[in-house]
């Protein structure tokens, strides 16, 4: 089999942003709507607003540390911000591959990172393969 290259830098997701600040904002105020006990909807709350930085730290943009992406004869490596040179990456079993989203999960020396990359985050052809090498890798 012949092994294709895969590396890409995705675009800044704004919309997927601006839905997961609602999303985390929906959660934060449900608790209290709904009439749970003061204390509950407080730690409900408080774990749906500390959680946020963690979903957009995942949302490709200027406040996602992970820069870019490739894959060569099986290697992965991923540019950080703020480091000059790609660092040597493992695809993480939290990965998932659907029709029009990546959830992305990679394993560094300093910990996981990871994307969310909708459909429209890369041009077509490298969606594509970049679907085709996880669910190699998987």
């Amino acid at each position: 089999m012949t092994s294709f290259r895969v590396e890409f830098e995705p675009e800044p997701q704004a919309r997927m942003a601006a839905g997961a600040l609602f999303l985390h904002a929906t959660a934060a105020a449900l608790p209290w709507a709904t009439h749970c006990p003061a204390g509950l909807a407080m730690v409900l709350s408080l774990a749906a607003i500390a959680s946020l930085w963690a979903t957009l730290a995942r949302v490709p943009g200027r406040h996602c540390r992970l820069q870019f992406l490739a894959c060569e004869d099986g290697v992965w490596r991923a540019g950080l911000a703020g480091e000059s040179h790609a660092q040597a990456v493992l695809v993480g079993p939290g990965t998932r591959v659907y029709a029009g989203l990546v959830v992305l999960e990679l394993v560094t020396d300093r910990g996981r990172r990871g994307w969310l990359l909708p459909r429209r985050a890369l041009n077509p052809v490298q969606f594509r393969r970049l679907k085709a090498r996880l669910r190699l890798a998987c």
